[in-house]
């Protein structure tokens, strides 16, 4: 009896150490899937029909080669091009947001130059998350957009890429100076602290933005597109 007991106490402590040891969100680091959203749904709202761009509209608030790009609805997905050709452009959500996780699906034509972008101000100012699918490209990238350029690359992101394939997007953006986790297809491959410096400038809260790149960096023809958009606020 005594041996039956001990051994019961052995096995709890065991489970309880374990337990102890389980690895936290906020502990986690690039190339570990620890602490993605992937696995709790709970709390998201849908940012797009599927079938419209009602709750969607172009910036007009950036420079003149940059307020163009055509987008449309297609099988379910936010299709962009450049319009007219070397024109790029913003589609933004018409709602602003500050701390939040955002959850979606991209599929991009190669080579693309592209990027999902967080806190949008009336002028362009804010967040990106690169999505530069071309020869050296930067998928995971912190840039920030007409202050400090790129605070954070990222070349090794491009290998958790599928080609011809949707990818799943986790972007989780919190506090000021923010930090900002990119899970890509499920492994956490960004994870980045700002300080006051680097974030000088980028509003507090703002839009939702999907990009087409102007210039030659993006050839025209070539499409970006954009699925299952849903956010989910922190508190």
């Amino acid at each position: 009896m005594m041996t039956s007991i001990r051994s019961c106490i052995l096995f709890i402590g065991a489970i309880a150490l374990a337990a102890g040891c389980s690895p936290r969100a906020d502990d986690a680091s690039p190339g570990s899937s620890a602490g993605s959203a992937a696995a709790n749904d709970t709390g998201f709202v849908s940012l797009f029909d599927g079938e419209t761009l009602t709750g969607w509209s172009r910036h007009m608030g950036l420079p003149e080669d940059q307020v163009g790009g055509l987008w449309e609805v297609v099988d379910g997905a936010i299709v962009g091009d450049q319009d007219p050709p070397g024109h790029g452009g913003f589609l933004v959500t018409d709602g602003e947001y500050s701390d939040f996780e955002l959850a979606l699906e991209t599929m991009l034509d190669y080579p693309i130059d592209s990027g999902i972008f967080l806190r949008v101000g009336e002028d362009g100012k804010s967040h990106q998350v690169t999505l530069d699918y071309r020869e050296n490209g930067d998928i995971g990238g912190i840039y920030l957009p007409w202050t400090q350029g790129s605070v954070y690359p990222n070349p090794d992101g491009i290998q958790h890429f599928r080609e011809g394939e949707w990818n799943d997007l986790r972007i989780r953006i919190e506090g000021e100076p923010a930090r900002i986790q990119f899970w890509l297809n499920g492994e956490l491959v960004t994870d980045f602290q700002h300080t006051e410096e680097t974030t000088q400038g980028v509003p507090r809260s703002g839009k939702i933005g999907l990009q087409v790149h102007e210039g030659a960096s993006y050839q025209a023809g070539k499409k970006v597109r954009f699925r299952n958009i849903r956010i989910r606020p922190l508190s």
